[in-house]
């Protein structure tokens, strides 16, 4: 019961906070950043081909970030690769190299795509809570934005992801 008054809250204030930022917002052109996966090689968010980008940012002290795991899990299973990229990104304060961010992901149970970005990217994207998503057409404009989790994460993000599947990625 009290992690679910803890999640509550915890969506509560992130919806709140995200309200009236000067930040990334719906429509905006997503800021390329360089990533690092747990294959060594680094790549940019632009070179990414999918019609549809899902970003989430993660922590490893997120206990929100566990939960829904299982929920980019589906999606990862759901959509092709060509359709749907699933990007998740922990930040290198948290994790400092690949080998580590592999076992991160092995540990968790993550069956998406992890990379390892700067402090830099947290500031880009305004990252101040776990997790967060941002969505992306094939323009690589920012479609959607959501901060924390909800009881249908799953749900929530596959609606937006089938919206622009059927709109062509626009």
């Amino acid at each position: 019961m009290v992690k679910k008054t803890l999640l509550i809250l915890l969506f509560i204030f992130f919806l709140l906070s995200n309200e009236g930022q000067g930040a990334l917002k719906k429509g905006d052109p997503a800021p390329d950043f360089k990533i690092k996966g747990t294959d060594n090689n680094v790549i940019n968010l632009y070179q990414l081909k999918s019609k549809v980008i899902v970003i989430e940012f993660i922590s490893k002290k997120c206990f929100a970030c566990d939960m829904v795991i299982p929920d980019i899990n589906r999606l990862r299973d759901k959509f092709s690769r060509d359709q749907v990229a699933i990007v998740g990104v922990i930040f290198n304060d948290e994790i400092e190299d690949v080998s580590t961010l592999h076992n991160f992901s092995k540990e968790r149970g993550i069956n998406y795509d992890m990379y390892l970005a700067d402090i830099q990217t947290k500031k880009l994207y305004n990252v101040f809570g776990f997790p967060n998503f941002y969505i992306l057409n094939e323009k690589k404009q920012i479609v959607q934005i959501y901060r924390g989790i909800t009881k249908d994460t799953f749900g929530l993000l596959n609606s937006e992801i089938e919206k622009l599947l059927k709109k062509g990625g626009k």
